[in-house]
């Protein structure tokens, strides 16, 4: 058993690997990931103490605080840093101040990098002791480019340090903060910034751990949050496409709504125009029609009752002026019974449609039927007003436009609707005129468009067919859905009144 494990701690040891440690006699190009700073200076006072103490030259090009800490560093492990830089044998540098004497534009230039870094490790190699002096280097210039957001830039200078290896001899470290690399799109870039190294120096989650069980542990758990991040980036971008996709639709929609609201207040300040209009033409057809007809009847009934004030044995005037009086309210109440017809509050749709049925077949002289059967049940207001109103402007229309002489009527229900049907044998109405007011409820006069709005404002809908010759205008309701109290629109009325006045 003991032999087994054993075996088995050996190969754990090649999956999880200790982190080496790089010495300074070979040439290498290593970097370092970390998490706090205190690592990175931690690991770099080693890097360079053990070159100062072999009698090595050290180069460090970097920020001013880390300067300072690996100052700090060095002293604390019995290095005398200023002799040290005096003799040149360590060069301490700013990373900003260097990298900016062989940047062009936003691209590091290879002559410029060499003349200004090359000359830097060549002075350092020549204070070096030792019959084969050494330098190492430390840089960071690299991470002020990638803080910049010049990934590209980062990874030509990391290539013209390896080119530069090519022509002189010396060991490199190079360091990133880990918090740099906090996107899914920065993994590219960090591979191509690995692979320009000959050696990798992980975190410090990682390098702290002591045993295999340990990293393999550390390594499990990274693999885990690996895999999380790609299901969540892969479920990210599913919602983000169903996002687009819903965002896509809605706009779609509100455009056809845009363009249905649109159509309907041109439709509404259309309607509007003309009940302005109609409301204009019936107070003045109205006017008209009480100076000539019962204006002229009062002012004969006048001069009557003054005649018979002189004369009261005049039984011919007497006559007259009863017959006079007879008149005028048969006049007034064909006008109220048109307005509004009171039987239809008493009795219900069927008696009204009757009356007005044989009303206008006598006014018009067309021959016009009417079914309704026995049982038809009294239904709310709204819908029989709406109902009678639609009955008066179809039979406007016929005698108007139709040129018909046969009228049917029928009206039909059941438990769910009402329906009313009217037909005639006229000339049919053509077809791209009803082919738009299908479509838009236009081109059809005030009278009906109006009645297809009311009739779908109570749930109902209005259907004008023609087949060449003949017309069918037809309405269901839908009883449940009505709602009983509604008014009869001004336009509605005037047109009505102002088409039967005029039979």
């Amino acid at each position: 058993m003991a032999t087994q494990n054993n075996s088995a701690l050996g190969a754990t040891s090649l999956v999880a690997p200790l982190v080496p440690v790089y010495d300074n006699e070979r040439p290498s190009h290593v970097v370092q990931f970390y998490s706090e700073d205190g690592s990175l200076l931690d690991g770099l006072s080693r890097f360079i103490g053990t070159a100062l103490g072999a009698g090595d030259a050290a180069v460090a090009i970097c920020t001013k605080a880390h300067r300072d800490g690996l100052t700090r560093r060095l002293k604390a492990r019995g290095f005398d840093t200023s002799t040290a830089v005096t003799q040149g044998r360590l060069v301490l540098l700013d990373a900003a101040e260097t990298l900016s004497k062989f940047m062009i534009g936003d691209v590091p230039d290879a002559e410029l990098f060499r003349e200004v870094v090359g000359e830097v490790l060549n002075r350092a190699r020549a204070v070096a002791e030792g019959e084969n002096p050494r330098v190492v280097a430390f840089g960071e210039m690299v991470a002020l480019l990638w803080a910049q957001g010049k990934p590209e830039a980062a990874i030509r200078l990391e290539e013209l340090w390896n080119e530069l290896a090519e022509t002189q001899s010396f060991s490199l470290r190079c360091a990133y903060p880990l918090r740099a690399f906090n996107r899914g799109e920065h993994s590219e870039a960090f591979l191509k910034i690995c692979c320009e190294h000959s050696g990798v120096i992980p975190g410090e989650s990682y390098t702290g751990l002591a045993t295999d069980e340990d990293r393999l542990s550390n390594i499990s758990q990274l693999q885990q949050k690996a895999q999380a991040l790609e299901t969540e980036v892969a479920e990210r971008r599913r919602a983000e496409q169903a996002l687009r996709e819903r965002e896509s639709q809605l706009g779609e929609a509100k455009q056809e709504l845009e363009r249905m609201v649109e159509q309907r207040t041109a439709a509404l300040r259309r309607l509007s125009a003309q009940v302005l209009g109609l409301q204009d033409s019936e107070r003045r057809r109205v006017a008209r029609e009480l100076h000539d007809g019962l204006g002229q009847y009062f002012a004969i009934l006048k001069l009557n009752v003054d005649i018979l004030r002189q004369s009261p044995e005049r039984a011919d005037l007497w006559q007259q002026s009863e017959e006079l009086m007879e008149h005028c309210i048969s006049e007034i109440r064909t006008l109220s019974h048109l307005l509004h017809p009171p039987m239809m509050d008493e009795a219900g749709l069927a008696t009204a449609a009757l009356w007005y049925v044989e009303g206008f077949g006598e006014r018009s002289g067309l021959k016009v039927s009417l079914y309704v059967p026995e049982d038809l049940p009294r239904f709310p207001d709204s819908v029989e007003v709406v109902l009678f109103r639609v009955l008066q402007e179809a039979l406007t229309n016929v005698y108007r436009h139709s040129g018909a002489s046969q009228i049917d009527v029928e009206i039909l229900h059941d438990a769910e609707q009402v329906t009313l049907k009217v037909e005639d044998n006229g000339c049919g109405i053509p077809e791209e005129l009803l082919a738009r007011f299908n479509a838009s409820g236009s081109g059809m006069g005030i009278g009906l468009s109006g009645m297809r709005e009311r009739v779908r404002e109570l749930g109902g809908a209005l259907a004008v067919k023609s087949a060449g010759k003949g017309t069918s205008v037809s309405v269901a309701v839908p009883v449940a859905s009505a709602r009983s109290g509604d008014s009869e629109s001004l336009a509605d009325t005037v047109e009505q009144v102002s088409a039967d006045a005029s039979l």
